[in-house]
């Protein structure tokens, strides 16, 4: 079958070069015919996957697709990824880093963030499904992207310009710099995007037969996104270094939304429109010290993130006649954030007789200051509303140590790990005098066994405990008011969750890839529904759920053909997830689903390339969520220009507009019908241009303290 389709190919690369063999005149001399031979001539490019067992590497340069595109759709695109309820790879939440330094956002904001990241300025993404003991017992996987930046000496850089539009428009610049001398390295990047974009939603809750609740929801978004880095590495001998790196994002967003509610009862409707004016910016500085002597590396890193966010409700009440049979509800919130991180890390690592040692002690002190202020007008002036207000300080000490062995036996590679993590955390609710102080002591051991009995073929067992400790948002028990019927409210009383991981792999070549997993949660933190006991608002929050098992299945294909004009990569995974829970509260549920991916590039003639690419999701359902099915393909062109310098790249996603989530919501006696349709397609072209020398080496990446603080604030 694989002759059958590479005989297909083939003929049809064929059928692409015959524009340039077929006007050759017969009686050409050799010295044409060289040059027309050369003109035709392509080159090969580095693979876009390479996959093991322990490392699968994303080349993003060499996608099209992703080069007109952001991080955010880079890093969905890698195969095995899924994002329901955030990103997933294999059935597990991730951890994101930037250039080995943590990201330290979840949710939304993490979205946000990468998606203000032209893919244009990234090399590569790393994924490493099995972490040793050295990460952070939090979190299962790790997806560390890597930035592009130059290998030459002396100074270079990269600008990026690019504009597109969906039902607005939208552009992006940036401009990265590098300098490298023997001992000295410096770089810096800045990165803009502008986006406007119109959401809508449509909801129907229903707590009884009797009584419905209809909505329709309209969001208009600009967000303008600022990213900086700037660093040094200096290099004292050959033995020792040290560096700084000081980066951050500024984001300012407004969003003006309008939502319509009907509420229906017996043979009554009565509704409402609530109308928001919001606006919220995100401030994130870090700062990175490390110092390194042989195999002993320190780290010291500061974290902020600075939050102010503001809204103003006014809700209308009407009747059949459109005629208002209330006065209006004004209702405002100003609700600021200082959240800051600070870490203290010693890495060491060394070889004794045939072992490899690695192991090391990190401290992460974690403080974060929410003050939500909320007002309501009286028809004269702006109170207080002590329902909504609170003031919430909480604080996180982790205090933790590590050791690793791997040993090569011949075929056999043997790594161990065990890392002890110490946690404090108090949570003083300033509002409602309310304190609740927590401390606890884990063991997280972990084992990797990889036997490799030819050249092609790699297997793997491995077998870890993590732990997956709640966002920072989820603990407090703040209100995010979304309209009178819908609100979203923290769970000071939640714990966190503790799972055991298995997972077989094998790898052939760089074509096969194969893996079979399993998981065990316990206390697992599930977004539950339900109805507000003083009113119909329907309350979103966190509990736990007792127990959940899962089992996944990854199949990838990933092929060279046509002497590297062809490059195809398509992955196969299934899902078995259930979570046990008492049938009172509609999260006792248990599904199956499958998603595929595909991604294929070909490489023409003169320095074009076109990749397309299309993702599937089935039905599936996760606790208190039902989705349903999803589709999207997006495509691009690029051609080098300017002596190969520089590169214009075209998109489009999501070309048949289909990336829209519907699903289903039930917990607790209410039921939720929600269908979001954001605003995904849009066309967009990108330029890039280098310059400079061609022989600066990439400035050393390496990983900061605050492995994944910033996942959790959001």
């Amino acid at each position: 079958m694989n002759k059958l389709i590479a005989s297909i190919l083939t003929a049809l690369a064929l059928l692409l070069n015959s524009h340039t063999t077929r006007a050759q005149d017969s009686t050409a001399s050799p010295k044409d015919s060289a040059k027309q031979l050369a003109a035709v001539s392509v080159t090969a490019a580095k693979p876009y996957i390479i996959q093991h067992t322990d490392k699968i590497i994303i080349n993003i340069t060499q996608s099209p697709l992703a080069a007109g595109g952001n991080a955010y759709e880079a890093v969905k695109r890698v195969p095995g990824i899924i994002d329901l309820q955030g990103l997933q790879f294999r059935g597990r939440q991730v951890t994101v880093f930037m250039d080995d330094r943590p990201v330290r956002l979840s949710g939304e904001e993490l979205q946000n963030y990468l998606s203000a990241i032209p893919a244009g300025a990234i090399d590569r993404i790393e994924i490493l499904p099995h972490p040793t003991s050295k990460y952070e017992a939090n979190g299962g996987v790790v997806i560390n992207i890597i930035s592009a930046r130059s290998k030459d000496m002396g100074a270079n850089g990269a600008f990026t310009a690019g504009a597109g539009a969906g039902r607005y428009g939208r552009y992006n610049t940036g401009l990265n710099l590098n300098y490298r001398s023997k001992k000295l390295s410096l770089y810096g990047s800045y990165d803009l995007l502008y986006t406007k974009v119109r959401n809508n939603s449509t909801t129907t809750r229903q707590f009884n037969d009797a009584y419905k609740i209809f909505e329709d929801q309209s969001a208009l978004s600009q967000a303008s996104n600022h990213t900086f880095r700037i660093g040094f590495d200096y290099t004292i001998n050959k033995n020792s270094s040290f560096g700084i790196l000081i980066r951050g994002a500024l984001s300012s967003r407004n969003k003006d939304i309008t939502n319509v509610s009907r509420q229906h009862y017996e043979t009554r409707d009565t509704f409402s429109t609530v109308t928001t004016v919001n606006h919220n910016q995100y401030f994130t500085p870090s700062v990175n010290l490390y110092y390194k002597i042989k195999g002993l590396t320190i780290n010291a890193d500061y974290f902020s993130y600075v939050k102010d966010w503001r809204d103003d409700f006014t809700t209308r009440f009407t009747n059949e006649k459109n005629e208002e049979y209330r006065t209006a509800y004004l209702l405002k919130d100003n609700s600021p954030a200082r959240n800051t991180s600070r870490s203290l890390s010693a890495d060491y690592a060394f070889h004794l007789g045939k072992i490899r040692y690695e192991t090391g002690l990190k401290t992460i002190l974690t403080h974060t200051d929410n003050d939500v202020a909320w007002e309501t007008f009286d028809g004269n002036s702006w109170t207080n509303d002590p329902a909504r207000s609170n003031h919430f300080i909480y604080n996180e000490n982790i205090y933790a140590a590590y050791l690793n062995l791997t040993r090569t036996l011949g075929k056999l590679t043997l790594q161990t790990g065990l890392r002890a993590e110490h946690t404090y955390t108090n949570g003083n609710s300033v509002t409602l005098k309310q304190e609740r102080t927590n401390r606890y002591t884990n063991l997280f051991p972990n084992l990797n066994i990889t036997y490799t009995p030819t050249d092609d073929h790699q297997f793997s067992f491995s077998y870890s405990r993590n732990i997956e400790r709640y966002g920072f948002s989820i603990v407090n028990p703040f209100i995010i008011y979304q309209s009178q019927y819908a609100y979203y409210q923290g769970n000071p009383n939640i714990k966190p969750s503790f799972y055991h991981n298995f997972e077989l792999s094998w790898a052939y070549r760089n074509e096969w890839m194969a893996s079979f997993g399993y998981s065990h949660y316990v206390d697992v933190p599930a977004e539950i529904y339900k109805k507000d006991p003083g009113g119909n608002a329907v309350i979103s929050t966190y509990d736990n759920v007792s127990s959940a098992d899962q089992l996944t299945f990854n199949l990838t294909w990933t092929k060279s053909l046509l002497r590297g004009r062809l490059s195809t990569s398509n992955t196969l995974g299934g899902l078995h997830a259930g979570y046990h829970a008492p049938a009172s509260t509609g999260l006792n549920n248990t599904s199956y689903t499958a998603y595929l991916s595909s991604n294929n590039r070909v490489l023409f003639n003169h320095g074009w390339k076109a990749e397309i690419n299309a993702d599937y999701y089935s039905p599936m359902a996760v606790g208190a969520y039902s989705f349903r099915s999803q589709f999207e393909m997006g495509a691009g062109l690029s051609k080098n220009i300017l002596k190969n310098k520089g590169t214009l790249t075209l998109n489009v996603t999501d070309i048949f507009n289909t990336s829209k989530r519907r699903y289903t919501t039930s917990s607790f006696g209410t039921t939720c019908l929600t269908r979001d349709n954001p605003e995904t397609r849009f066309v967009k072209l990108v330029f890039t241009y280098k310059f400079g020398n061609s022989q600066v080496k990439a400035a050393r990446t390496r990983q900061t303290g605050l492995d994944e603080i910033k996942n959790r604030m959001n």
